[in-house]
């Protein structure tokens, strides 16, 4: 018989930390989802009005053109994940807000399997610890080869993440990943942004 050779390939990391000043966050954000779900007494309303993943309400995709507190949100959370790149030497010199917006589940809600356009997304976990929330990673392969005397291992292609309220998760955004239902009577609140990698300096000579 013929030598096969095993060369693994690819791994993938979903990165988290604290965010610090999250209780101010916190109270803008849900303001601005009080608002919002009072449209009949407050007028406004920036709710895409196309079908999407998330099967629950959510503000514009340009939600940090709309509100200032969600723009500087979206560069404190790129602050930190910047200072984490250039301390780890990634070779991402800085990165731009592409899109954000503010995720609210109400009771059986959730976020069906899906990808993000950006470079690299980042998730807040705003009041979503009590309702029991998780987060879920898709793998995206088509095979497992399993031993058939192989009775211990689980193959398993998703992998759960609970929820933690000021928690960001920063990952790449092909990763393919959901949401779970909202089984409580407590609105769930979640905060998404995608940012696209940016070279501002000017070419070197090669």
């Amino acid at each position: 018989m013929i030598e096969v050779t095993k060369t693994p390939i690819f791994t993938q990391e979903i990165f988290s930390f604290t965010l610090p000043n999250f209780e101010t966050y916190k109270k803008q954000i849900q303001q601005i989802v009080l608002v919002e779900d009072n449209k009949s007494i407050h007028k406004i309303d920036t709710s895409p009005k196309l079908e999407c993943n998330v099967k629950a309400k959510r503000t514009a995709w340009n939600s940090n053109q709309k509100y200032e507190s969600l723009n500087n949100l979206c560069e404190d959370i790129a602050f930190h994940i910047e200072e984490f790149i250039g301390k780890e030497g990634y070779d991402i010199p800085e990165i731009k807000t592409q899109h954000c917006w503010i995720n609210w589940y109400g009771k059986g809600q959730n976020a069906l399997p899906h990808y993000h356009l950006g470079h690299l997304s980042a998730i807040l976990f705003v009041d979503a610890e009590d309702t029991n929330a998780s987060f879920y990673c898709h793998a995206n392969g088509n095979l497992v080869l399993h031993k058939k005397t192989d009775v211990q291992t689980n193959f398993n292609n998703i992998v759960e993440i609970k929820a933690k309220d000021g928690t960001v998760l920063f990952f790449d955004g092909g990763v393919m990943h959901s949401v779970s239902p909202n089984l409580s009577n407590k609105k769930r609140i979640t905060f998404a942004v995608n940012y696209l990698a940016k070279y501002s300096s000017a070419r070197n000579e090669y």
